[in-house]
């Protein structure tokens, strides 16, 4: 992939990891799997790119969006995870993507020993999610409120304070400390930011060590604005992005690894 080249701008992170492929794949035919798909955008930006692409999802009670993907894909396109195993062939697929998934696994182990088995050799993995240190807890807007302990009463006042003081989002017109109830209880039993060491080490159990991406993230996502950042030093752009939203890398199984 041609990294240092200034991409089209990514009006999403949908968007990021399609023309991510698109670059890396440089024309071949490729077949990726998007684990933790969703309602299935980033399979949808990857078909305007006339890329094959397939998804995968637990669709779990803290994020059912399967009513929401084409039924014509569900069992085909789209299938669900049962017990932790992806639903597709051993070394089936050239690239696998997960955006904003990595933040609600606890067993890393089941995850990734799955993700390498579906790879085939040489093959990709795209990350794109939020590790402990980032700034602001992404599904509420409300900053550090994941660096509480689980069960901390202390988080719901704090949530509810700066809830007031009109950060947050996705209220659902509740009340402030109801919200911030429901929504702590919600990062208790759905969340699991780990350390970035801890989740690097996972990684490299199954795949090679992660290529960090953020730079390349941020000129895409500004597109012709990138420029405001290039005289910035690589590191200080990397810094910027895991801070602001999370990380982005690129891992590789390794060619004739099991």
């Amino acid at each position: 992939m041609a990294a240092v080249a200034r991409p089209a701008r990514a009006a999403s992170n949908y968007e990021y990891c399609a023309e991510w492929i698109r670059e890396a794949a440089g024309g071949a035919p490729v077949v990726v799997l998007d684990y933790g798909c969703g309602a299935g955008q980033i399979i949808r930006e990857l078909e305007k790119r006339k890329i094959e692409a397939y998804g995968c999802d637990v669709f779990y009670d803290g994020g059912d969006y399967s009513p929401d993907v084409p039924q014509s894909w569900l069992g085909s396109r789209v299938l669900r995870i049962e017990d932790g195993r992806i639903p597709f062939p051993s070394e089936h697929f050239d690239f696998i993507i997960n955006n904003q998934v990595m933040e609600h696994v606890d067993d890393y182990d089941t995850v990734l020993s799955e993700m390498r088995r579906v790879l085939k050799p040489g093959g990709k993995v795209l990350s794109l999610f939020p590790d402990r240190s980032v700034w602001r807890e992404g599904h509420c807007g409300i900053p550090f409120l994941h660096r509480f302990p689980k069960g901390s009463g202390a988080r719901v006042y704090y949530a509810a304070l700066l809830r007031a003081a009109g950060l947050g989002h996705h209220t659902q017109n509740k009340t402030v400390l109801g919200w911030s109830r429901d929504f702590c209880e919600w990062l208790d039993r759905w969340t699991f930011y780990k350390p970035y060491r801890e989740l690097a080490r996972n990684y490299e159990k199954y795949f090679s060590s992660p290529r960090h991406f953020e730079e390349h993230y941020l000129s895409s996502r500004l597109g012709s604005r990138a420029w405001l950042v290039e005289w910035c030093p690589v590191a200080l752009r990397r810094l910027v992005v895991s801070k602001l939203a999370g990380r982005v890398f690129v891992c590789s199984k390794a060619d004739g690894r099991g």
